[in-house]
């Protein structure tokens, strides 16, 4: 069968690692990807002013103003609950946190932000590998609910990592 041209997301052509060390039983990772920067909610503003330059009245935005800067981004991670243990204590050095300020203060005992990083494999090999480092990364929030029903046969988790920016994954 020849290799296909699109990217498939299963099969072990994506990686997700936190603190360079594989995530167990991580089911999903929904990345926000980043946005234009403006306290106006969006990183764009139509410049439409009364008059144009030759006074007469602007039926039409003259120009459009953008951002130069990129607002923070957000990856929630869909994890598998095993039996011994909360989805976030799976992490690389949270396994004695019970909650979200025990996270926070293992957190700020390290002397620098953990990396999150994706990378792509293709299963090409003449294709370079690919992906994302996701840095200054802080879990800002997790799902310490439960919901139980009779139908359900595994528990997922969710947890919300804050990152300050994206570059390319170190070689």
């Amino acid at each position: 069968m020849p290799n296909t041209k699109v990217r498939v997301v299963g099969s072990g052509f994506t990686a997700f690692t936190y603190n360079h060390k594989a995530i167990a039983f991580i089911e999903g990772i929904e990345d926000s990807g980043q946005r234009a920067f403006s306290d106006m909610g969006q990183g764009y503003q139509f410049i439409q002013p009364l008059n144009d330059a030759n006074g007469k009245v602007a039926r039409h935005p003259v120009e459009i103003a953008t951002s130069r800067v990129l607002t923070g981004g957000t990856l929630v991670l869909t994890i598998r609950e095993l039996w011994n243990a909360p989805v976030w204590q799976q992490l690389a050095g949270l396994a004695k946190s019970f909650n979200l300020v025990d996270i926070f203060e293992v957190l700020a005992t390290n002397p620098s932000y953990v990396q999150f990083q994706q990378i792509i494999r293709p299963p090409d090999p003449s294709l370079k590998p690919r992906g994302k480092t996701y840095n200054n990364c802080t879990i800002v929030d997790i799902n310490d609910g439960d919901t139980i029903t009779i139908g359900a046969l595994a528990v997922t988790k969710g947890i919300t990592v804050a990152h300050t920016h994206s570059s390319a994954p170190s070689p």
